[in-house]
C-alpha cells in the first residue's frame, strides 16, 4: 500500500532537496561574520584554539560569553574545532553550519516517517498516504525555508541548529521505540533513553533542546494518547513524562516565578512583562507569515524596530493577533481527533516558542528561533492541504510541492546573495529596516571597514551621516555617539558638543548596559591614544558621572572607569578603589583579579599581590588559568627581585 519499500523515489527526492538546498545556500557561504559572531567567535580568544592542550579545549568549551557550563559547551567546542583547522575563515564555519542543516533535514525526514507510521498504527481508519514521500517533501521544504537561513549563515546560531540535531534525533528515536511499545514488542528502555540521552546532550549545544520532552509528549497527546494497543494506559509512557516533563515543569515554573514573575505580575506593577507578552502575540503572527509566505523585504537579521504593545489596542494589531493565535490554538485542539497531524504541527509551533516568546526578557524577535517550530507549521500546512485535507490527487500534490520548493529555494537564494558580502548585507538590512538602530549601526560599521580597507574617505563620511541620523532612533545605544566621537578624533576633529550632550543624556536616562560599557572602553582608548581632543575631557568626565549616578554600579562599569582613572586622569587611588569594588562584586572573576593584582604591583603592595596570585594558583585546574597566572607571576617576580621586566598595566 504505502510502504516505503515500494517507493524507490524517496531517496531520490531526499537527494534532490539536499542538492537544491546546497545550491540555494552556496552564495552566502562566502559572506562574513555578523553581530554576536564578533563577541562569541572572532573576539573570543578562548575559542580560538591552535594547540592540542587539554586546558585550551576546556577553556573553549566554557568560552560562551555569560554562559554557564554545560549549556552551549558542545557547540563552543565545534567552533574551536573550526578554528583549529581553518582559523577565522568564515567560509569554513558557514560550511559546517550548512552540513549540520542538511543532517537535520535527514533527521527530520526520519522523524516524520516514523511519526506517520505511528499514526497509521494508532488509527486504523486514518486516511492512507505515501508516508515516505510525504516525509521527504516536508523535510525537503523545511530545508529550503528562508526563515531558517539565519540558523545557517549566522555562524553563532549553530547553537540553535546543533541543538535541533539532538531534538530531531530524539524524536526519531522516540517514535521508533513508541511504535514497538504500541505493538507489544518492548521498547520501554529505548523510549526513556531517547528523551534522556538526547535532551541531556542537546542542552550542551543550547538550552532549547530542553523542550524535546514536550515535543514528544504532544505526540502522545495528538497521536497515541499515552495508551497501549489494548487501550490501557501505558505505564512506561506516563512515568516518563512525570520524570522528564512534569517535575522539570514545576521546577522551571518556580524558578521563573521567583526571577521574572512573582508578586509584580499579579499586582500589575510589572508592566514590562505584560507589554512583552502582548507584543509577542504580534511577533508570533509575524513568524507564521515569514515561515509559510516569506517576503524578502520582511526577512532580516534585525527586528529591533518592532514597537512594544502597551495594551490590547495599542496598537490594535495586538488584539487581532491574540484572537488569531487563540483561534489557531483552538482549531488545533478541536481537530485533534480528526486531523491529529494538523493539531500536532500547530502545538509544536507553540511549544517551540515557550522559552523565547514568553516572560524571559530576551530580544523580542529573531528568525532562528523558528528553526524547529517551522517544521511544525509545515506539518500543519501539509495536513490541511493534502495529508488530512482535500488535495488527494498525486499529481496535484507533487505540483504543490514543486511550486513551494521553487518559491522557497528562490527566496533563500536571494537572501543568501545578500549575505554573500558584509557591505551588501549591511546595506540591505539598513534599507529594509530604516528604523532599526542595530541595522543602521551595522551599516555604518561596514562602511568604516570599507574605508579602512580601501583607504578612501567617502565611505567614512557616509558612515558619519548614517550614525548622525540613526543616533536619534528609538533604542539607539551610546555606540552611535561613541563611534562619531572616535571616528572624528582619529581624523583630527573634535566631536560637536551636541553629540556629547546626546551621549550624556542617554546615560542619565538609563543605567549603562553592556553596549555603553563597551562604548566607554573605546572612548578611553581614544583619549589614551591622544586621538580624541584633550578639550573634550570634561565631556567624558560628565559622561562617567552620569553613568555612575545609577545604583548599583556594575562590575563592568567599575572596570572601565578604573581604566579611565588610571590611564587618562592618572588617579591611581581611584583606579584601585574601583578595581577593589569590582572584585568585591565578583570575587571569582579572573579579569577583575588580574587588574587588581597589576595595580597592587604598581603600588608596591607586593604581599597582597602574592596572596592573590597564590589563591588563583590554588584553583588552577588542568592549567586553565595559566594564561592569567604566568604574566602576573613574572611581573611580581621582576619587582620582588628587582630584575628588569615590563610590568603590565591594567586593562
Amino acid at each position: 500500500m504505502n510502504r516505503d519499500a515500494r517507493l524507490p523515489k524517496v531517496p531520490l527526492a531526499i537527494g534532490a532537496f539536499l542538492l537544491v538546498a546546497v545550491v540555494a545556500y552556496l552564495p552566502g557561504l562566502h559572506g562574513g561574520f555578523v553581530y554576536d559572531d564578533w563577541g562569541s567567535i572572532t573576539g573570543n580568544p578562548d575559542v580560538q584554539v591552535t594547540t592540542g592542550h587539554l586546558a585550551d579545549w576546556w577553556r573553549a568549551a566554557i568560552a560562551f560569553p555569560s554562559g554557564t557550563p554545560p549549556f552551549r559547551s558542545l557547540t563552543m567546542l565545534t567552533f574551536a574545532v573550526n578554528h583549529y583547522f581553518s582559523g577565522l575563515d568564515p567560509f569554513a564555519f558557514k560550511l559546517t553550519n550548512l552540513a549540520i542543516h542538511l543532517l537535520n533535514g535527514v533527521l527530520l525526514f526520519l522523524a516524520l516517517r516514523a511519526l506517520f507510521a505511528l499514526r497509521r498504527a494508532c488509527a486504523a481508519d486514518a486516511r492512507p498516504f505515501n508516508e515516505g514521500l510525504a516525509a521527504a517533501a516536508i523535510a525537503g521544504l523545511w530545508l529550503l525555508l528562508p526563515i531558517n537561513l539565519t540558523a545557517v549563515l549566522y555562524v553563532v546560531q549553530r547553537l540553535e541548529s546543533f541543538a535541533a540535531t539532538f531534538t530531531f534525533l530524539g524524536l526519531a528515536w522516540y517514535l521508533h521505540a513508541r511504535l514497538r511499545l504500541w505493538q507489544g514488542r518492548g521498547g520501554a528502555v529505548s523510549l526513556w533513553a531517547s528523551i534522556i540521552v538526547c535532551t541531556g546532550i542537546g542542552v550542551t549545544a543550547k538550552e532549547t533542546a530542553v523542550v524535546l520532552p514536550l515535543y514528544a509528549a504532544l505526540i502522545e497527546f495528538c497521536i497515541a494518547g499515552g495508551r497501549n494497543q489494548d487501550g490501557r494506559r501505558s505505564r512506561p509512557v506516563l512515568a516518563l513524562y512525570v520524570v522528564t516533563l512534569l517535575l522539570p515543569f514545576v521546577a522551571g515554573l518556580a524558578w521563573m516565578w521567583g526571577r521574572y514573575l512573582g508578586v509584580g505580575i499579579l499586582t500589575g506593577h510589572d508592566s514590562a512583562i505584560v507589554d512583552r507578552m502582548l507584543t509577542e502575540a504580534r511577533v508570533l503572527i509575524g513568524y507564521i507569515g515569514w515561515t509559510l509566505l516569506p517576503n524578502l523585504d520582511s526577512l532580516t537579521l534585525y527586528h529591533d524596530d518592532i514597537a512594544l504593545s502597551h495594551g490590547l489596542l495599542d496598537p490594535p494589531a495586538t488584539l487581532v493577533s491574540i484572537l488569531a493565535l487563540a483561534a489557531l490554538l483552538g482549531a488545533a485542539l478541536w481537530q485533534r481527533r480528526r486531523r491529529p497531524l494538523f493539531a500536532l504541527g500547530i502545538l509544536w509551533f507553540f511549544a517551540g516558542q515557550l522559552l523565547t516568546a514568553t516572560v524571559i526578557p530576551l530580544i523580542l524577535a529573531f528568525e532562528h528561533r523558528n528553526y524547529f517550530p517551522s517544521a511544525g507549521l509545515l506539518l500543519a500546512g501539509a495536513s490541511l492541504v493534502a495529508l488530512e485535507g482535500p488535495l488527494t490527487r498525486v499529481q496535484a500534490r507533487c505540483a504543490a510541492v514543486i511550486v513551494a520548493a521553487v518559491f522557497y529555494a528562490s527566496v533563500t537564494w536571494l537572501r543568501a546573495n545578500e549575505w554573500s558580502d558584509p557591505l551588501r548585507l549591511a546595506r540591505s538590512e539598513a534599507m529594509k529596516r530604516p528604523d532599526s538602530s542595530a541595522a543602521q549601526f551595522d551599516y555604518a560599521q561596514a562602511l568604516l571597514l570599507t574605508s579602512i580597507r580601501t583607504h578612501e574617505s567617502a565611505p567614512a563620511n557616509a558612515a558619519l551621516q548614517v550614525l548622525d541620523r540613526a543616533r536619534h532612533l528609538r533604542g539607539a545605544s551610546t555606540h552611535f555617539e561613541q563611534s562619531m566621537i572616535t571616528l572624528l578624533g582619529e581624523s583630527g576633529y573634535a566631536a560637536p558638543p551636541d553629540v556629547w550632550a546626546s551621549l550624556i543624556d542617554k546615560l542619565k536616562r538609563s543605567a549603562p548596559d553592556t553596549n555603553a560599557i563597551h562604548a566607554f572602553a573605546r572612548l578611553n582608548h581614544c583619549f589614551m591614544a591622544n586621538q580624541c581632543k584633550p578639550s573634550d575631557l570634561p565631556h567624558l568626565r560628565a559622561a562617567y558621572d552620569a553613568a555612575l549616578s545609577h545604583m548599583p554600579t556594575s562590575e563592568g562599569l567599575l572596570s572601565v572607569h578604573a581604566e579611565y582613572a588610571w590611564h587618562v586622569e592618572n588617579d591611581r587611588a581611584r583606579a584601585e578603589q574601583d578595581f577593589r569594588e569590582a572584585m568585591r562584586q565578583h570575587p571569582n572573576d579572573i579579569a577583575a583579579q588580574q587588574n587588581l593584582i597589576i595595580v597592587l604591583i604598581h603600588e608596591g603592595k607586593k604581599d597582597e599581590a602574592e596572596t592573590m596570585i597564590e589563591a588563583i594558583e590554588a584553583r588552577n585546574r588542568f592549567g586553565m588559568l595559566d594564561g592569567f597566572i604566568k604574566p602576573m607571576r613574572a611581573a611580581l617576580d621582576s619587582v620582588m627581585h628587582e630584575t628588569p621586566a615590563q610590568t603590565p598595566v591594567p586593562q
